[in-house]
């Protein structure tokens, strides 16, 4: 099925890249071949980030490269807090215009209503865009084949190709291969967490000295808050306990947040000293006694913590 597909979509870019042939020829694609063509240069490659970011705020990554007409891909990887399993493909303005000029049949658009100038670069973004990494590898596979069809057109796909097959190998040496994933191209971070970023030349001739970077985007605090969704009485029975509500609510700026990220977790305070050597657990108790729960908020906010005490059993018989 993958043959028959890879081998339908070389023959659609065939037929449409001969209809282009004189507008590649004439020298509208030429520039970016030619930049990504360079042989033999010392490339130094800066990757910065927004200082002081926090989740919500305007925040971008930026490359800058030495010299300044260098291609190349960057990746972004998003590996703890939310930000985890994030994971972004940022390519320079050469490298997709030269991929926009690379004209696809419309009937290849996932989106019947948005097939106007379809092209490789869009066609990318839709095999891509909110897919798990392992999508890239059959994406390069697909390039490598189009490729071999193409480079009498657009020589410069063949380093577009190795550039990303360097992009997967950084790709793997920092994310768990169990981890679920969605990547992305040219989307920039915004989830809260830590990131790490890697950018490669294009070129396999260029000798890359640099182009390594770690970042932070901090989770939101300020005008969050949560309390409880429901206040615990006196005592409650074990069969009341499976139908309490212990859930917290949180709100940003006064808007309660849909799906809150909210960690529970609970301790039993009454046995011998003061339950000083009881483990906590996240399950909710239902054996009698007395017990404290704490919640913590997490993900792409932050606020203080709450915490509150409460008991399962008939009172007289915990005193």
């Amino acid at each position: 099925m993958l043959r028959k597909r890879i081998a339908a979509l070389a023959l659609a870019a065939v037929m449409a890249c001969t209809s282009a042939a004189p507008a590649l020829a004439a020298g509208t694609s030429a520039p970016a071949a030619q930049a990504l063509a360079e042989d033999n240069a010392l490339v130094a490659i800066r990757i910065e980030a927004t200082d002081n970011a926090v989740y919500g705020q305007p925040f971008e990554v930026s490359i800058r490269a030495t010299p300044e007409d260098t291609q190349y891909i960057a990746v972004v990887l998003g590996i703890s807090g939310q930000a985890k399993g994030f994971v972004t493909l940022l390519l320079p303005e050469k490298v997709r215009i030269l991929l926009e000029l690379i004209p696809l049949p419309a009937s290849m658009s996932a989106d019947p209503a948005n097939t106007r100038d379809f092209n490789l670069y869009r066609y990318l973004k839709q095999l891509i865009d909110g897919n798990d990494v392992s999508v890239l590898i059959r994406v390069a596979e697909e390039l490598t084949s189009l490729m071999e069809i193409l480079q009498y057109y657009v020589p410069a796909l063949q380093d577009i190709v190795t550039g990303m097959r360097s992009a997967l190998t950084l790709i793997r040496r920092y994310l768990p291969e169990d981890l679920v994933t969605h990547i992305y191209v040219d989307e920039q971070p915004e989830d809260a967490g830590n990131y790490v970023a890697g950018a490669v030349t294009l070129s396999r001739e260029d000798v890359n000295t640099g182009g390594f970077a770690f970042f932070k985007i901090a989770p939101r605090s300020t005008g969050v808050r949560q309390y409880w969704s429901q206040e615990t009485p006196a005592s409650m029975t074990a069969e009341a306990a499976k139908n309490f509500d212990f859930s917290a609510k949180v709100e940003v700026d006064g808007s309660v947040l849909a799906d809150p990220v909210v960690t529970y977790t609970y301790k039993r305070v009454d046995s011998l000293f003061g339950g000083l050597f009881e483990s906590s657990t996240t399950e909710v108790p239902t054996e009698p006694g007395r017990y404290t729960q704490t919640a913590v908020v997490g993900g792409n906010y932050k606020a203080a913590n709450i915490s509150r005490t409460f008991t399962i059993g008939a009172p007289a018989l915990l005193n």
